[in-house]
């Protein structure tokens, strides 16, 4: 770690492993703002090296806790990650690769693969402004903290959207729906809610299913091709019936300091409906009107919002054509 000799702590830091989350809680309250949590620890680096950020006297290392680099997955089809699971061992997951194929896109995104070796998930998550969010937004996420005593469990939108959490919190767990549960889910209820015969027989819900089409996407704008902070991420989930009705769909949006959101009420406003042309004009004025970019030394407020706009419309009309909206009017 480059640090300029000025802005070296007069003791050096002192590093501590504890091998429990429990004990991790302990020595926080112990050293209180003295004292990181720290999984891998290039984020917190990078404020350092630009004096954003004073080097604590202590480091908590989350490395040693193996409950936390963990991966599992329920019988509802929600997997449970780790957060100090590293970004590069998420991505190499076989049922991450096969059933989150939205998050390991995400993931491929951030940094170089050096840093993806021992950025953390929940390291991303924790700065409020990370990459990955967008799509964990899109994905329903939830998160799993504690303090020691007691475990709460909050939908990752109202996470960010809250004053940021107790300060001797740790996050113990990032909560998931496959992209397989939610299509076996959502196609089965969709279906048997849109036929006119309330009592379905096996063939027409199967037929019904078969009509529905979903759509996916993560989008990152940079300022160059590869390992650069991010100007606008946007990620997206559409389902659509094949008359082009939306039937199920969660836009998100971040990027640069702005803190990731869902367009909630472009949402709303859109399930049930057909997605036309029209309705695409609509949404690309919502998103210009919703999305709360913050301006920085590289791009504006306009510029980001516009950015925003432009690709998740274009996802958007891909879904359009692609599930048949292309003769709808």
């Amino acid at each position: 770690m480059s640090v300029p000799m000025h802005q070296l702590p007069e003791q050096q830091p002192s590093v501590w492993q504890p091998t429990s989350v429990e004990e991790a809680i302990q020595l926080k309250h112990k050293w209180g703002n003295d004292a990181v949590l720290v999984a891998g620890g290039t984020w917190l680096r990078t404020r350092w090296e630009n004096g954003l950020s004073p080097i604590p006297q202590h480091f908590i290392s989350l490395g040693r806790i193996l409950v936390l680099s963990g991966l599992t997955v329920n019988s509802q089809g929600q997997v449970h990650i780790g957060p100090a699971l590293s970004i590069a061992d998420l991505m190499k997951n076989e049922l991450v690769q096969q059933k989150c194929g939205l998050l390991v896109q995400a993931c491929s995104e951030i940094a170089a693969p050096s840093i993806r070796n021992l950025a953390s998930i929940g390291g991303n998550v924790m700065t409020r402004t990370g990459d990955l969010i967008p799509a964990l937004l899109v994905m329903d996420a939830q998160i799993m903290c504690t303090d020691g005593q007691n475990e709460r469990m909050i939908a990752l939108k109202d996470w960010l959207a809250a004053p940021h959490g107790a300060p001797d919190e740790i996050m113990t767990g990032i909560i998931v729906q496959t992209t397989a549960g939610l299509e076996s889910r959502d196609s089965t209820e969709i279906a048997a809610k849109n036929l006119e015969d309330g009592k379905p027989t096996d063939g027409q819900l199967a037929a019904a299913i078969e009509k529905e089409f979903i759509h996916e996407f993560y989008l990152k704008v940079g300022r160059r091709e590869a390992f650069t902070p991010s100007v606008i991420t946007v990620a997206g989930r559409l389902s659509l019936h094949a008359d082009g009705t939306v039937t199920d769909i969660a836009l998100a949006a971040g990027g640069g300091n702005a803190v990731p959101a869902r367009f909630s009420a472009l949402e709303a406003g859109m399930i049930g409906k057909p997605l036309t042309k029209a309705a695409l004009q609509i949404l690309h004025k919502g998103v210009m009107a919703d999305f709360n970019a913050v301006a920085d030394d590289y791009a504006g407020v306009a510029y980001r919002k516009q950015t925003a706009a432009n690709l998740i419309i274009s996802e958007c009309f891909k879904a359009w054509h692609k599930g048949g909206g292309a003769y709808a009017p």
